[in-house]
């Protein structure tokens, strides 16, 4: 049986950023479910996909702490996750003493009607903390995640060593990965009964922690393996077993993914875009960037099939930007051109 979303829940309903990195403005409505950006190297995406995290993350923790300091902890968070060598650093060029970065998020709940949002600005001149937070939104329940391109669980010690000494190197949404795949699996049935029965086909066994160190159990000959020998497709789908079997990613939250297509072979990679839209439609949201035509003609089938919207942030090279959606046919793109030149070159060399 399908989780059903608590009535608690809230989702990113729009993202207004000035100022910010490449983005000299952008003002953005996500959907309740997928959310596609797409563009070239140095576009933006996973800059978008930190700092969206980044103020989500800050808002579960006052979910958690009611009493904390959200401007204390958003700028740790912002620090953190995107590790300048000052705060200021993320403002946008040029003229940044008369242009402030200004970024607002807003969470809708679940009738759509907009919660308290989360405003706040800092200068050029900023150094570990923002300057004002207008209003800091309320709490939010769960615990959103972030699954990086690269691979995580061999590189665990090193994060976590170096994070403990407060040494530059590994970001916030590797380090919080790795925090919540270390919490133990929780008795009884887990959450998303569809899509953990995908994934244990796939799989054939299950990533363990003991000792300090990770491992991989196969189920077919009972034989346990150092994560540093498992192929890193089964890892990547591995970490989103443990994150469901112990109950860290739930139908609260919000799942941030930076492409998926990385280490999978596409009939793994159709498998995992499949799960994840079974994690969607029992309430979790999703922000995905991808390079990859494979993946983007996928969602555009699945959006096709249940026409529900999907939509895509098409970001250019110099933070310019372009809204679309999957339901009404693929978008005009460079993943999508680069797939039409090779096709057409391959008729021509047939003739």
């Amino acid at each position: 049986m399908n989780e059903t979303k608590p009535a608690t829940a809230s989702r990113v309903s729009r993202v207004h950023l000035e100022n910010f990195t490449l983005f000299e403005e952008l003002d953005w409505q996500p959907g309740a479910g997928f959310n596609v950006m797409i563009g070239p190297n140095d576009s933006g995406k996973t800059l978008l996909l930190k700092v969206l995290y980044a103020c989500v993350r800050s808002r579960e923790a006052i979910g958690r702490n009611p009493s904390g300091d959200m401007r204390r902890i958003l700028s740790h968070k912002l620090i953190w996750t995107f590790q300048p060598d000052r705060l200021g650093q993320l403002v946008r060029k040029p003229k940044p003493e008369e242009n402030p970065c200004h970024i607002e998020l807003v969470l809708g709940g679940e009738d759509g009607s907009p919660l308290d949002p989360t405003r706040f600005r800092f200068t050029y001149h900023a150094e570990s903390n923002i300057g004002e937070i207008d209003r800091s939104g309320e709490g939010r329940p769960g615990y959103s995640i972030f699954i990086p391109g690269k691979e995580v669980l061999s590189i665990a010690p090193i994060v976590k060593e170096s994070r403990q000494e407060e040494k530059f190197g590994f970001d916030d949404t590797v380090y919080d990965l790795l925090l919540l795949l270390e919490r133990e699996p929780s008795r009884g049935a887990p959450p998303f009964g569809n899509a953990r029965r995908r994934l244990e086909e796939e799989l054939g066994g299950r990533i363990q922690y003991e000792g300090g160190r990770w491992h991989f159990d196969r189920k077919h000959n009972k034989q346990r393996f150092p994560v540093s020998l498992t192929a890193e497709g089964i890892k990547k789908i591995a970490i989103l077993d443990r994150l469901i079997v112990n109950r860290s990613l739930s139908p609260d939250s919000i799942l941030f993914i930076d492409e998926p297509e990385s280490f999978l072979h596409p009939a793994l990679a159709t498998t995992f875009l499949d799960i994840l839209q079974a994690l969607v439609r029992d309430g979790v949201q999703v922000f995905m960037a991808t390079h990859s035509y494979f993946v983007l003609k996928k969602l555009q089938i699945l959006a096709t099939e249940r026409g529900k919207s999907m939509p895509v942030l098409n970001l250019g090279s110099a933070g310019e930007h372009t809204i679309d959606d999957l339901v009404d046919g693929m978008p005009e793109n460079p993943i999508v051109d680069e797939a039409i030149r090779l096709y057409e070159e391959e008729v021509n060399l047939a003739f």
